[in-house]
């Protein structure tokens, strides 16, 4: 029991110690980390609702303004390992916004294995035209042609 007492107080006294910063007009470094953070959280201001999108604008032209939100939904249904990935988008003219989400239909009597709709979020960055182009697979299968695919042009003025 003394020699833990003694441990005890010197990782206390290390805690208290490592809490703060006594001079409070010095700065804290920035990390790049919690400046991608906060950069990626940020909404771009627009005066233009989202555009969404879905299955039926497969192949199809679509107009967006800069900074201007896409919005696209597809069936589908990750207890089967496959996922929609952007296989064709050039990054300078619309960027994806954030990671794919995903919402479940009702599932009767709690039946599992019940599809849904992946919502993938894009953002129109500058003026240009690009192929957006989504591919329904599973990660690990390489070399194997997609399940399906979805496609739409997208012109930004």
């Amino acid at each position: 029991m003394r020699v833990r007492m003694p441990l005890v107080l010197v990782m206390a006294g290390l805690a208290v110690a490592g809490c703060g910063n006594s001079n409070p007009n010095e700065s804290k470094p920035v990390s790049a980390t919690s400046v991608a953070i906060t950069t990626a959280v940020q909404a771009t201001p627009t005066e233009h609702e989202a555009v969404k999108i879905g299955a039926d604008s497969d192949g199809k032209d679509v107009s967006l303004a800069v900074g201007q939100g896409l919005i696209v939904t597809l069936e589908a249904n990750p207890t089967t390992g496959y996922a929609w990935v952007v296989g064709e988008l050039d990054q300078n003219v619309v960027k994806q916004n954030g990671s794919p989400e995903y919402q479940q239909d009702p599932n009767p009597n709690g039946m599992v294995g019940v599809g849904g709709k992946s919502v993938l979020n894009f953002v129109a960055a500058a003026p240009g035209s690009t192929k957006l182009s989504l591919e329904y697979k599973r990660a690990w299968e390489q070399g194997i042609e997609p399940a399906k695919r979805f496609t739409v042009n997208l012109t930004v003025r």
